[in-house]
């Protein structure tokens, strides 16, 4: 039963209930941003797991703080912690979203600090590539830093961040400027609960432009 419960939530997750890449018949500069948005996502690890690996599906929702055009889709990432200190994130997945097969691919790294028995702070930087769309390319990049809290059987995180991106439209776009490049600055909360042998979780994060929140499942092994 769990097994099963378990399937049936990872699959809900990666399924892509959006098809808004074509900047052609929408607005290529909210496109852009929102996709960049969601890219910046990154997995949640643990400062103070003792497991060296983590898996983590989730599904991304956008929220346009401007208009009411709202944006889904999926994450999958894998955490590697090398050390106690440090983890290198990785994500590489494919998935068809209407006429569009994009292809997301990128890493980072997290570094852990805090005081001499407690690693309580967290930051992280990423940089992900989106390929493989009709009418252009982009790359994301993350720096975050939060502060890990403890309550009962939750966890929390606080902190702030930005999201830089670059873009190119392809000429048969014909959309002008060709190319694009932005920040989006950030505040984030996240919490999760531990359930069974895996993690549940929402994180947030809020712009004055978009408004992400992704739920989450992972599991940590090794």
């Amino acid at each position: 039963m769990k097994i099963t419960l378990i399937v049936a939530l990872s699959m809900g997750l990666i399924h892509p209930q959006s098809e808004k890449f074509n900047v052609i018949n929408g607005n290529p500069s909210e496109i852009v941003q929102s996709t960049s948005f969601w890219l910046s996502g990154s997995p949640i690890i643990n400062p103070a797991t003792n497991n060296r690996m983590i898996l983590q599906i989730s599904s991304a929702s956008l929220f346009r703080i401007d208009n009411s055009d709202t944006y889904r889709y999926p994450n999958i990432d894998i955490g590697l912690k090398v050390t106690k200190n440090l983890a290198l994130t990785y994500k590489s997945y494919g998935f068809r979203s209407g006429d569009e097969n994009p292809h997301v691919v990128g890493g980072g790294l997290q570094y852990y600090f805090g005081s001499k028995d407690t690693l309580d702070w967290s930051s992280t930087f990423q940089r992900v590539d989106i390929k493989g769309l009709k009418y252009f390319s982009l790359t994301s990049l993350l720096v975050d830093i939060r502060k890990w809290y403890d309550w009962k059987n939750f966890k929390f995180r606080l902190g702030v961040g930005s999201n830089f991106f670059k873009q190119r439209f392809f000429s048969s776009s014909n959309i002008s400027p060709v190319a694009m490049k932005g920040q989006i600055n950030f505040i984030g909360l996240d919490f999760s609960l531990p359930i069974w042998t895996m993690v549940l979780g929402l994180e947030n994060r809020i712009s004055t432009q978009i408004m992400s929140s992704t739920i989450y499942i992972h599991k940590e092994i090794f």
